[in-house]
């Protein structure tokens, strides 16, 4: 006797269903959990600290500038303070501005020392010196201190520079070079001569300047 229908379609249909319920049972299995792992710095790995040049970069960097004083000149040494004897180069940019801003703000009376403006947080220190300065400012903020020598003496304006350079590990220039390697300003009509060098450093590491610390 001939199998009815129904009985031809319930293996079929129960199979259909066995692979309905797997499917739906993998589907409600719960997502793998992918985790982030940092691994841990080797200890030898140590960044490089901020006053720190990286290598390859300048070790000095010599930012000053000389006005005219009578039969001398005025010396204006701008420089990033690591410690008591060294100096770090790169802490000087960030107030590069604030060094051109206290030039540009310079008087030459007839008689005494030039008078300045002050920029903000700048203050006078006591600082001891080979050569007697006229003024000393120091400036700190977060980790940053820049400091400011004013000294007077004499001696030839190239010899001047080319001192600064030598210190800084670079070659001197002519005299026809300052106009174009040096910055040439006009301050209360008076010539002031802007000398900014960096390089490995030379005889000293440019911890002095041509005539005072």
């Amino acid at each position: 006797m001939p199998l009815g229908i129904h009985a031809l379609l319930r293996p079929a249909l129960a199979r259909r269903l066995g692979v309905v319920l797997a499917v739906a049972l993998v589907g409600c299995t719960p997502a793998e959990h992918v985790s982030k792992y940092t691994a841990p710095k080797d200890p030898s790995d140590k960044e490089q600290p901020a006053d720190e040049p990286p290598a390859g970069a300048a070790k000095v960097r010599i930012l000053g500038a000389i006005a005219p004083a009578g039969d001398g000149w005025y010396f204006f040494k701008f420089q990033g303070l690591k410690s008591s004897d060294t100096y770090a180069p790169n802490l000087i940019e960030p107030h590069a501005a604030e060094f051109d801003a206290f030039l540009k703000s310079l008087k030459f009376p007839a008689n005494g020392p030039p008078t300045w403006t002050l920029p903000a947080g700048w203050e006078p220190v006591t600082v001891e010196s080979a050569i007697p300065r006229i003024a000393t400012f120091r400036m700190k903020s977060d980790d940053t201190t820049v400091d400011l020598a004013v000294s007077e003496a004499r001696g030839e304006l190239l010899a001047n520079i080319n001192r600064w350079r030598g210190q800084a590990g670079v070659k001197p220039i002519t005299a026809a070079d300052i106009d174009t390697r040096c910055r040439v300003l006009t301050v209360d009509g008076r010539r002031v001569v802007v000398v900014d060098v960096s390089g490995p450093g030379g005889k000293g590491g440019g911890m002095m300047p041509p005539f005072a610390k």
